[in-house]
């Protein structure tokens, strides 16, 4: 039996997953891993601006680190919005899978966003996250406005690696030092340091329920078969 357009999409995410998890580690997936640090601190960086903040500077490093300064604004949100907000990027893109008509358009925001914050914010003494964020950034406005045949399994891809991601980095709350990540740096903040497993755990969770709603959307009706309607 012939696989509806909405299955091959499904097989297409699952088949990128196990790919991109088996891949985790290699060079192959260097650029998408860095990509997705660029935009847990363009999160940051987005909640700081829109909280009345003063961004000082957004830097990313080869090693797959990075950091946003930032002065003022509301820390609860801007040092929540690096993972939580690289989830809802995930669940978002997640959740336009099944609507192509919208990818050109995401897609294009996003590449205008990252090319903004990157002339606006890194520093000349980070040139690879200038170069990333501008590479990044104006590649996927290219895309955007191409609107290439291949839009919709590239945003499909983008979408799984940034969950993938989020997931990984959930790590750092539940087995490594849970106030070294933002979450202690957010206890920190509030005088609380205690707070950093709880407020990890919070975003965790947080975090997967809106990847399982923006894998609904995606997902919605895609194995269903229609039912025959009892003889009268």
């Amino acid at each position: 039996m012939a696989l509806t357009p909405d299955q091959r999409r499904v097989l297409w995410l699952a088949a990128f997953a196990l790919v991109t998890l088996a891949l985790w580690r290699t060079p192959v997936l260097f650029p998408l891993r860095c990509f997705v640090v660029l935009v847990h601190e363009a999160g940051h960086a987005v909640a700081a601006l829109a909280t009345g903040a003063e961004v000082v500077r957004l830097v990313v490093n080869p090693d797959e680190s990075g950091h946003v300064v930032y002065r003022g604004g509301s820390v609860i949100i801007t040092a929540s919005a690096g993972y939580v907000g690289s989830s809802l990027l995930g669940a978002g893109l997640l959740a336009l899978t099944p609507r192509p008509t919208w990818h050109r358009g995401a897609v294009a925001a996003l590449g205008v966003l990252l090319v903004a914050l990157t002339a606006l914010y890194v520093p000349f003494s980070n040139p690879f996250g200038a170069i990333l964020g501008l590479l990044w950034g104006f590649g996927l406005l290219h895309v955007g406005i191409k609107g290439y045949a291949w839009l919709p399994q590239a945003v499909a891809g983008l979408a799984v690696m940034l969950c993938i991601y989020a997931i990984y980095d959930f790590a750092d709350f539940l087995l490594g030092d849970a106030s070294q990540t933002d979450a202690g740096i957010l206890a920190s903040a509030l005088g609380l340091p205690f707070l950093a497993m709880p407020i990890g755990l919070f975003w965790v969770v947080l975090s997967l329920w809106m990847m399982w709603r923006g894998a609904r959307v995606a997902f919605r009706g895609v194995f269903a078969t229609a039912s025959p309607k009892p003889p009268r």
